[in-house]
């Protein structure tokens, strides 16, 4: 599902700026820490209106060239909902600079205090047991410190009330009383920590606002774009081979054809988690072959094949785990990008219900190949450095994809003189629904699209 990564905990797998809190909690604590600020549930459909105009010219009777300019708006429907609550959350804001830098200051005046009292047991005799244990002591005291310095230095800290705050004023409590063995005192009593929940206000704020390091475009709502212009499309087809007679029970037309996408659309922007492309931004040249033959009077196949071949561009990625939902804005980098190439098979069987009227059937298998990113020479965009991007090949596994998806439908055609001798232009009007049943590789979303397309076709030259 479309809203999966915003779903579950709201843990470090959904906030990487979580993960320094976390690592630090764990240093102090000594044992394992999976923070969470609460639980997420969400609700995401995506939907892209597609209106390509065509137009195709018939220069011989078997060759055709035409032109497609597709203006496209993406949208999105998205429905965003925070709990917190002690069953799924155990961290919030941390307590602020001050009250910090107080019990920091007090921990390190004691801790500096233990230290001289170590290096008075050992000047005397170190081998004795009062250094071993000494030294054993200022050790694990040295770790709590630089954890709890760590966690202070982010933005979060576990909830007061929750077990690893529990465990943390364990710990402190448990460094106090060494340190009182040893006649120093003046360890903090108890340590500042978190002490209410987020709510999803401030959920909200952390993806947005640059502070917290997400940075997004759009907040977490319903998201539609301006309609855009896709990716020009220029092709030509010729029809090779012929047999049989157009009115007669068996027909089959062959033919292969060619066509170059143009980089006209616009690529989905990388700061806006809701966001669609228009189109790839990039050139395809692709080929195709196909056959639309009919055996009997009402029966019939209609095959195509493709093969494309995806020029390189250039694209802008958050490069970052793919695994993680808000990947942070510090890793948006300019890419070279290499496309992988693609191929696609669809077979359809088709019955004439009437004269005018057909019923299809059909399905259709579409590969991509993995893509390839290296880091640009150049940032032209003036856009963040990725000063905390990971190697693009974290993007390549994501990259590849493949998907089975079947097709039911019905098409009207118009010949240009009907039964009773009145005449009108040809007129060809489709229906048809095309639905993903299965798929592998890179995410491969369950995806349903309809789509109703008109012909018209008028003489230019020749009558």
């Amino acid at each position: 599902m479309l809203g999966d990564p915003f779903s579950d905990a709201a843990d470090t797998r959904v906030f990487p700026l979580l993960s320094p809190t976390e690592e630090a909690v764990r240093e102090a604590l000594g044992e394992d820490y999976a923070i969470s600020l609460g639980t997420m549930t969400s609700f995401m459909e995506k939907n892209t209106a597609r209106v390509p105009l065509s137009l195709d010219v018939g220069i011989f009777d078997w060759l055709t060239a035409g032109v497609v300019v597709p203006a496209v708006q993406p949208e999105t429907e998205f429905a965003f909902h925070f709990e917190a609550d002690s069953t799924g959350a155990n961290a919030g804001f941390g307590p602020g600079g001050g009250a910090a830098s107080g019990f920091l200051s007090g921990l390190g005046t004691s801790i500096d205090a233990f230290g001289a009292y170590r290096d008075a047991a050992c000047s005397a005799d170190p081998s004795s047991p009062e250094c071993t244990d000494a030294t054993a002591v200022l050790d694990d005291a040295l770790s709590f410190q630089s954890g709890l310095t760590a966690m202070y230095g982010t933005m979060f800290a576990p909830l007061g009330w929750s077990a690893a705050g529990v465990a943390l004023q364990a710990r402190l409590s448990s460094v106090a009383a060494a340190f009182e063995a040893a006649g120093v005192t003046g360890v903090p009593a108890s340590m500042p920590l978190a002490n209410t929940f987020l709510t999803m206000e401030e959920i909200l704020e952390m993806v947005t606002e640059p502070a917290f390091g997400i940075g997004a475009a759009h907040p977490l709502g319903q998201w539609r774009a301006l309609w855009g212009l896709g990716d020009i499309e220029v092709r030509t087809d010729a029809r090779l081979l012929e047999s049989g007679e157009p009115d007669g029970p068996r027909h089959i037309v062959a033919g292969a054809g060619a066509r170059v996408r143009l980089p006209t659309g616009t690529q989905d922007d990388p700061a806006n988690f809701l966001d669609a492309a228009t189109g790839d931004a990039q050139i395809d040249v692709e080929l195709r072959g196909w056959m639309n033959g009919r055996w009997t009077g009402r029966f019939g196949l209609w095959a195509d094949i493709r093969y494309g071949i995806q020029l390189p561009g250039t694209t802008e990625r958050r490069v970052f785990d793919p695994n993680y939902t808000f990947a942070p804005m510090s890793s948006q980098l300019q890419l070279d990008w290499n496309p992988g190439d693609y191929q696609f098979v669809e077979l359809s069987p088709w019955f004439r219900v009437a004269e005018s009227l057909t019923a299809v059937a059909g399905y259709r298998y579409y590969r991509k190949g993995r893509d390839s990113f290296t880091k640009a020479a150049a940032d032209a965009t003036g856009s963040v450095q990725g000063a905390g991007a990971q190697d693009p090949e974290i993007l390549v596994p994501h990259s590849g994809a493949s998907s089975s998806r079947v097709t039911f439908g019905m098409v009207y055609n118009r010949a240009g003189t009907g039964r009773d001798g009145a005449t009108g232009g040809p007129l060809e009007i489709r229906l048809l629904y095309r639905g993903v049943v299965g798929g592998g590789g890179g995410n491969v979303p369950k995806a349903g699209s309809i789509e109703a397309g008109f012909r018209f076709f008028r003489g230019l030259w020749g009558g």
